[in-house]
């Protein structure tokens, strides 16, 4: 019964965007230097396997509401200053097991200030979320993580130089994984010499804190350095690419440290007019809730293309590839784990005016593990439909 009164109101939802469609235009908030968008957007989505299981695979309906509302203000000279906020709520409800219903909050603030020879730019993101991705978990865990960023900016002619820090926090709703939480401080200072009108080369040191007040073994400190390229690559590809090397230094001398290389690629390729393209790869050490391992070693590609198809449709290719390296065998397994997970996801999308875009898509995700119960295939479908007021 509450399956299907969850289905009457998402589907109740859906049409009232629909009739309200007509006379959106009138509902946009725009007004000097503020300018105010209010979004919802519906998602109906049939996961194969909504437990991660490759054994026993669970099938299910998932109906997905996802309102929002984002605001930015200009100010200063010409504006040029902004302040915002975006936030937005995922409700998902499940037509077979009402107990994997979630709610996923997602607030981002900030601001940019922009003085010509100085620029200071700040940003929070709060999340308080069961969301599996980039995780290890196959179950939902709820949690909060915030991260707040913050970087000041100075440019003389051919240099310039960032000085960042960041502050991310993870903590775990249920006390059982209270040896979980934790918390990272994170500094930076990267100098930029102009090499080329639109291409820079670049020098980064960085300093990581991370402190589980819980599991004081697990804490750790970190020390890297990198160089590499930033702007214009080639002609037609911009972005960033860097390398170095990075030193992870745990407290318990029982923990194997992390001695090795590190790259950072974020690229993007402009074809022509009709196809962009998105490449990264990330190859660190990431935080591990997975057995006795503190870490893991990733390597993470990912790759997006969008293809103007003409008349307001856009054909949209979006994949990963992970390499997951652990360096201790958890309790019980005689051998240390190793992953490769990948994903394709094609998608169709028509945009109608600047307001609402529709869309539908197939994904497909498999993990393959030399840990049996790790591994799982997925498939999904789905359709959904993003009105912006």
């Amino acid at each position: 019964m509450r399956s299907k009164l969850t289905k009457i109101l998402v589907l109740g939802f859906f049409m009232a965007g629909v009739l309200i469609t007509p006379v959106m235009e009138s509902l946009a908030w725009e007004k000097g230097n503020l300018k105010v968008v209010p979004s919802v957007k519906y998602d109906q989505v049939w996961d194969s396997n909504i437990f991660y299981d490759r054994d026993n695979p669970q099938h299910d309906w998932i109906f997905i509401t996802t309102p929002g509302i984002m605001g930015e203000l200009g100010f200063g000279p010409s504006a040029k200053h902004k302040v915002w906020a975006d936030y937005k709520v995922e409700l998902g409800a499940f037509a077979r097991f009402n107990d994997q219903n979630y709610g996923n909050h997602d607030l981002n603030t900030g601001f940019g200030l922009d003085f010509e020879r100085y620029t200071l730019n700040a940003n929070n993101r709060f999340q308080f979320t069961s969301d599996r991705a980039g995780t290890e978990f196959t179950n939902r865990v709820l949690r909060r993580i915030n991260t707040t960023d913050a970087v000041l900016g100075w440019h003389f002619n051919k240099i310039e130089f960032d000085t960042g820090y960041r502050f991310h926090m993870v903590d775990y709703v249920s006390d059982t994984l209270d040896r979980l939480d934790y918390y990272q401080h994170e500094g930076w200072i990267t100098g930029y010499l102009q090499i080329a009108p639109k291409t820079q080369a670049l020098l980064e040191l960085n300093y990581q804190h991370i402190y589980y007040p819980d599991a004081s073994g697990r804490d750790a400190n970190a020390y890297a350095v990198l160089t590499g390229l930033r702007g214009e690559i080639t002609p037609k590809i911009t972005g960033t690419v860097k390398g170095g090397f990075k030193y992870k230094d745990y407290k318990r001398s029982s923990v194997k440290d992390y001695v090795n290389f590190v790259t950072g690629i974020d690229l993007h390729y402009d074809m022509n007019q009709r196809v962009d393209m998105t490449f990264s790869y990330f190859r660190q050490p990431y935080e591990s809730t997975y057995a006795n391992n503190n870490y893991y070693s990733g390597d993470h590609f990912r790759y997006n293309l969008t293809y103007d198809l003409g008349k307001d449709f856009f054909a949209i290719l979006d994949a990963f590839w992970f390499h997951n390296r652990y360096p201790t065998a958890a309790p019980g397994e005689s051998k240390k784990r190793r992953d490769n997970q990948w994903r394709v996801a094609p998608r169709l999308e028509y945009h109608w005016k600047e307001y609402i875009v529709v869309g539908g898509g197939y994904a497909f995700q498999q993990r393959e593990s030399n840990i049996g119960n790790r591994r799982f295939d997925q498939h999904m479908v789905n359709a959904d439909i993003t009105l912006m007021f």
